[in-house]
């Protein structure tokens, strides 16, 4: 006799405003839940909809509600994200935000309400969530999204149950996707139907209870996705605690399993990601500032303006801002609605910044004994010392030759001057940029006095002698050469400006040559149908700045028929080599895999051009190494690549090849690396054969969602790289990304009797421990720590205060333990914590 089949399947709505949730449709959902008892349903609906639903159509809002509190084993919310982000394109702490205020949202119109599984429609993960959802109170979380893997899908496991094992060790139980679960189409799995051939597939695996799922779109006509006499309609919650077999198997589930894409490149895409990254980095920034000002006296923490401009910045990171970027028109479209959401936070957060920065600056020059004096403070946002190059722009009052800068000590720092105005009598300064080296405490300022010196006092050399190592270029008719403290660059000016010779003098080797240059522009012109390179065509060499810290060169040239401008930037003592490219399309242009789709057939169609992403418009690094392993950041962890190589072409064959904020490559055996950081999230390619190479651009046939995408106008990137010994955490990768993307900020400010100060108000005794934000509390203050290394870390936070409590908190505030706290003889408290690699921490600094 037949066994008795019985699968289990968990239906439900996704979607909210910002997506779908026309108005009547949450009357049609509620019609059909009451006339059939048996329907439960999961939401995971944007939070902000509530709002909109009790407002126009109050009835439904309050049945709903009803529904949530009161039959809870039939209306399950799940997730409780703000905007539904792809985990995998944005940083850690924009993750962690999302939970917290989409949850603080749902509980203000559902109080008492439970939000413990954590379940999308859409593939919103990202590795090291156990940690983060445990910390939030989820006891359960699933990988499954069956009905919408437009952007991808997780990798599969056969057990009906895992745990969820993160990168730092913490794990969650979860439903997985099967890997006997095929996938459908190009954007869907067998577990969003149930067909009895499917059952039995899972069923023969050892997955006793099978479970599948479809959350659907918010206005489709309401009515039960499945039914069947062997399909029993559960919620998450349900199925995981009364059905499902216990998890006994460990996943250390990484971001490799996470197979997901974009069509990266696509113009339109490529601007939005770089806007979204601009405008995170921007409010992390000002919200650290706010909350030094505060503490420090007289400034008022802008808890409101802090939290729209989160709003705003959580509403850019939409999945559908992201997979459905270039859809509708006009002021409709995701990515312009991204794009002013992004401008509108990075707009708050810079006024924040401002604001904050000037609340502790000195408001007067004269303290009475006649003394004035200018100067420049530079804030320090890290959690640890760093000295480093800093660039402001400050007027000048005319008759100046030169600017000194001195420390509290009166000790002359090297600086160079950039003149961006200046007198066309004598050729003095009227406005420059002032560029120095800082050296500010952690998360803290240092104050530099500034001094104007006419000619006759530059004349007397009283400046301070630059040392032999300062950074210079040299142009000649072919070539150009940069020479700094750490390295000497050799570029070919009539191959499109790459870099030929790159000698890394710490190192002791050169990891570029004529044959493998470096920084070269490729990619396949479909038009033409070749394979085009920038080394065809020549550049024109412009000298920007030329030492004795910073050396900026521009080069102009043309792609096939494309023209560009390079900038490359080095400086005494930093470690990455800058670029910034921007190419001008004046015509629509083709470059990628010239694989084309018909326009019925896009909604199936699993080749895309942009899968292939050799083909598209590249920079190519072809570092030599033997046998290298190639590591990548994501949202707090890196993985290790288990792919040979990036290369794929369908969408069922999709390969994590997506690059955060750094990708590297290292050689044990030779003991050499290089990595690449990128200023968005986009993609990068890298094999046996091949070099790596970081997406500048593509255009082609996208499918469904996309159609034909040419490159259009202009279009610019910044990347920089950084040649290395030692793994990248033993070369400190982490910590040289945390300088590129989070860099110190001079304001320029007045000084009474000239004197200059310092203040540190926390710091961390391990560079690998990352404070990844600071924010108030009420009167508390919060501080994040992420430890960015491979290795358990037990290290010391030092407070810059006597007087304070300490205690460990989740990462939503909410108190875990009191922790010992000592009281250092300069006055200062030491608390030591330890944390697990890749492990968080939160910190509620109290009676500050």
């Amino acid at each position: 006799m037949n066994q008795v089949k019985k699968a289990y399947f968990v239906d439900g709505y996704h979607g909210g405003i910002k997506g779908h949730m026309p108005l009547g449709s949450w009357a049609d959902v509620i019609r059909r839940l009451e006339e059939n008892p048996a329907w439960k349903l999961c939401l995971d609906i944007e939070p902000i909809s509530w709002e909109a639903l009790r407002r126009t159509d109050p009835r439904s809002y309050d049945a709903i509600k009803s529904h949530l509190l009161d039959n809870a084993d039939r209306v399950e919310m799940v997730a409780g994200s703000y905007a539904q982000p792809y985990g995998w394109v944005i940083g850690g702490e924009s993750n962690i935000r999302h939970l917290i205020r989409g949850k603080e949202i749902i509980h203000k119109h559902f109080p008492g309400i439970i939000i413990d599984t954590y379940a999308t429609q859409e593939p919103c993960w990202s590795s090291s969530y156990p940690q983060i959802l445990r910390s939030l109170g989820y006891k359960r979380a699933v990988l499954k999204n069956p009905g919408t893997g437009w952007g991808g899908y997780a990798s599969g496991t056969n057990y009906e149950m895992v745990l969820w094992v993160g990168p730092d060790g913490s794990s969650i139980p979860c439903v997985p996707r099967y890997a006997c679960e095929e996938l459908l189409n190009c954007w869907e799995s067998e577990a969003g139907y149930m067909k009895p051939e499917f059952v039995d597939k899972c069923i023969a695996q050892g997955i006793t209870n099978p479970v599948g799922s479809f959350l659907q779109d918010l206005g489709w006509q309401a009515r039960p996705w499945l039914e069947a006499d062997y399909i029993q309609n559960v919620t998450w919650r349900e199925y995981i605690d009364e059905i499902a077999a216990k998890p006994s198997e460990e996943w250390h589930f990484t971001q490799e399993d996470i197979r997901c894409t974009l069509p990266w490149g696509e113009g339109t895409l490529q601007r939005m990601s770089r806007e979204v990254r601009s405008a995170e980095q921007a409010v992390l920034a000002a919200e650290k500032l706010a909350s030094i000002a505060s503490m420090l006296g007289g400034y008022s923490y802008p808890t409101d303006k802090l939290r729209e401009a989160w709003d705003q910045l959580l509403l850019s990171q939409h999945h559908d801002a992201w997979i459905c970027a270039t859809t509708r028109v006009g002021r409709d479209q995701w990515a312009w609605q991204a794009g002013a959401q992004s401008w509108m936070a990075e707009r708050i957060a810079n006024e924040i910044r401002d604001q904050a920065m000037d609340s502790i600056c000195p408001e007067s020059n004269d303290d009475g004994s006649g003394a004035h004096g200018y100067g420049i403070r530079v804030f320090n946002t890290a959690g640890i010392v760093r000295k480093e190059l800093v660039e402001i722009e400050i007027p000048a009052a005319g008759l100046t030759n030169f600017i000194l800068v001195k420390d509290a000590e009166g000790k002359q720092i090297p600086s160079q001057i950039v003149p961006t105005r200046v007198s066309p009598e004598d050729g003095s300064l009227y406005a420059c940029k002032l560029l120095f080296e800082a050296e500010p405490p952690a998360m803290g300022y240092r104050d530099y006095v500034i001094e104007h010196l006419k000619q006759a006092a530059s004349e007397t050399d009283a400046y301070p002698k630059q040392d032999d190592n300062h950074a210079s270029v040299v142009v000649h008719d072919d070539h150009a050469v940069i020479t700094t403290d750490l390295y000497k660059i050799h570029i070919d000016s009539t191959r499109g400006g790459v870099i030929t010779a790159l000698f890394d003098r710490e190192q002791n080797r050169s990891i570029a040559s004529p044959d493998r240059p470096f920084n070269e522009f490729t990619g396949y012109l479909i038009s033409e149908a070749r394979w085009a390179s920038s080394t065809e065509s020549p550049v024109v060499v412009n000298v920007k700045e030329n030492g004795p810290l910073r050396v900026v060169i521009e080069m102009k040239g043309t792609f096939a028929d494309t023209d560009y401008v390079t900038t490359l930037s080095v400086a005494k003592g930093r470690r990455t080599i800058d670029f910034h490219v921007r190419f001008h399309f004046k015509s629509d242009t083709w470059i990628g895999d010239p694989w084309e789709i018909a326009p019925e057939n896009r909604s199936t169609e699993r080749r895309k051009s942009h899968h292939n992403t050799r083909s598209k418009l590249q920079a190519r690094f072809p570092i030599a190494l033997s046998n290298g392993k190639l590591y990548k950041n994501s949202a707090f962890d890196v993985t290790e690549s288990r792919h040979s190589n990036t290369y794929y072409e369908r969408w069922d064959e999709i390969k994590h090849n997506i690059i955060l904020n750094w990708v590297d490559v290292y050689d044990e055996q030779s003991n050499s690396g290089l990595a690449i950081f990128s200023d968005h999230t986009t993609d990068y390619s890298h094999g046996e054969d091949e070099p790596l190479a970081l997406t500048l651009g593509w255009s082609g046939e996208g499918g469904f969602w996309w159609g034909k995408r040419p490159l259009q106008d202009v279009q610019e990137m910044h990347y920089a790289i950084l040649p290395h010994s030692d793994r990248w955490d033993l070369a400190g990768i982490p910590q040289e990304s945390q300088r590129w993307t989070e860099p110190l900020l001079p304001v320029h400010i007045r000084l009474s009797s000239n004197n200059a100060q310092d203040m540190s108000l926390l710091q961390v005794t391990d560079p690998s421990i990352e404070i990844s934000s600071m924010q108030r509390d009420g009167e508390d203050i919060l501080v994040r720590l992420y430890n960015s290394s491979l290795e358990c870390s037990s290290f010391s936070v030092m407070i810059g205060a006597d007087s304070c409590d300490v205690t460990a908190a989740e990462l939503d505030g909410k108190h875990k333990e009191a922790l010992q706290r000592m009281i250092l003889p300069d006055g200062r408290s030491k608390v030591s914590l330890t944390l697990p690699c890749h492990g968080l921490a939160t910190l509620r600094i109290s009676n500050f």
